[in-house]
């Protein structure tokens, strides 16, 4: 089992899952880098303050989990104050390149892009279900809500994004509610 007194192992043990879920909530593999790596760097500087209520993993999400939280709102602050500064701009804004444009727009069109537009906390629990595989369980302590409440959340969660494919004629199949034990690509 690693502890918090082994920083080095807990990345080392940790680091994919922790980047694959940053990888999810982002979009994009240069954000989910940054992501992951405050996660554990949060983790380094604060490893004091686990008490071990919950396994090393699951209190490393919650880290992610209000890292992407306190990102998504900073990145709203800057658009609402960057909307003010372009609003009488006529020019168009700067096009990434050909191979970044590419991905962005392939994550878009992915089922994790109709993801993106949910709410925060339904967001994260499916984030937590099936990018990262937790049980139930485990994202519940992660998002430190009762078990009714998670599964709820990805009902709800699954609902919408299967509302989205719909209004657009996508023919996508999404499960009515997945059983737990059981894997389902989102």
């Amino acid at each position: 089992m690693i502890t918090p007194s082994q920083p080095d192992d807990a990345i080392d043990a940790y680091f994919d899952r922790i980047h694959r879920a940053a990888l999810v909530l982002t979009g994009n593999p240069w954000d989910a880098d940054d992501l992951a790596q405050e996660t554990f760097l949060i983790f380094s500087r604060q490893r004091s303050s686990f008490a071990g209520r919950s396994s090393l993993y699951t209190y490393l999400y919650g880290i992610l989990l209000n890292l992407d939280r306190r990102l998504r709102r900073q990145l709203g602050v800057r658009r609402r104050k960057l909307k003010v500064l372009w609003e009488n701009r006529p020019s168009e804004p700067a096009m990434p390149a050909a191979d970044n444009r590419e991905e962005v727009r392939e994550w878009k069109q992915s089922l994790w892009g109709h993801v993106d537009h949910l709410p925060e906390a339904q967001r994260h629990a499916l984030v937590l279900r099936f990018g990262a595989e937790l049980a139930y369980e485990e994202i519940a302590q992660v998002m430190e809500c009762p078990l009714g409440t998670v599964k709820s959340r990805i009902f709800h969660a699954l609902a919408g994004v299967r509302k989205r494919l719909e209004e657009e004629g996508n023919d996508r199949r999404i499960p009515d509610f997945p059983a737990e034990g059981h894997s389902h690509a989102v």
